[in-house]
């Protein structure tokens, strides 16, 4: 048995009531992405439904603790294939011993949760650091990068509070979603969207290149350790390392 859901995060929780209603033990549960079958898998269609999620994420709250359900959002953040029934997993086992769920790393899949949660903070982390914003001709800050997990929703708070008296726009690239703040509220969207680029753009961009190269000791440089605290994967959305 697999349950298919809309790949949200409502949607999971969804199909794990419905697992504990229908008193069934699906397989997997997952998204509408397409996923391997077997000949003879029964699949079974979860329509998200918002009050059957929140009686999961308030006995979550209630039986084990606010911070596992942080620690299952996050996980889900990371949008591993398997996090949905990992998810699943995870609830069944903490619904029996409660708030020690967040301890109880000797289990697998309590284990694959956590790592999950682990990974998807410290990118977080890092990107509190590197994101780069740049004045557009319409005067909104711009920030473009593009992320392994999906953290948009985690990282837009931290600017919320650092760049408060002024609009800006944080785009995850890959997945074409944007936190657009207007200085009093975020707004989260998930479409393409043009963002207008001319020469102000350009004098920014030499500008932090500039910077980057005049506080660098040249008989210090460690490309090796650079590289280990921002991988090159990231280089292409940071001003500074642009032709480097």
């Amino acid at each position: 048995m697999i349950y298919m859901t809309d790949g949200s995060f409502e949607g999971i929780l969804t199909a794990v009531f419905e697992a504990f209603r229908r008193k069934e033990c699906p397989e997997k549960i997952a998204s509408q992405e397409p996923c391997q079958l077997t000949l003879g898998t029964e699949i079974r269609e979860i329509e998200t439904d918002r009050e059957k999620s929140d009686r999961v994420y308030k006995a979550i709250v209630e039986k084990m603790s606010r911070e596992a359900i942080e620690i299952l959002y996050r996980a889900y953040l990371s949008e591993h294939p398997d996090v949905g029934t990992k998810i699943y997993d995870y609830i069944k086992i903490g619904l029996k011993i409660g708030g020690r769920i967040i301890y109880y790393l000797q289990d697998p899949d309590v284990l694959w949760i956590h790592d999950r949660n682990q990974k998807v903070l410290k990118e977080v982390h890092l990107f509190l650091g590197i994101l780069r914003f740049r004045k557009l001709r319409n005067g909104i800050y711009y920030a473009g990068y593009e992320p392994d997990n999906n953290i948009t929703t985690l990282i837009s708070g931290h600017f919320e509070e650092r760049l408060s008296n002024q609009p800006w726009i944080i785009h995850d690239a890959g997945r074409d979603i944007y936190a657009l703040y207007n200085t009093n509220e975020t707004v989260f969207l998930h479409e393409h969207i043009p963002i207008p680029k001319n020469e102000a753009d350009k004098k920014f961009e030499v500008l932090w290149k500039g910077y980057f190269q005049s506080t660098a000791i040249e008989n210090r440089l460690n490309p090796n350790l650079q590289r280990r605290f921002m991988p090159r994967r990231y280089w292409k959305n940071l001003i500074e390392k642009q032709n480097n």
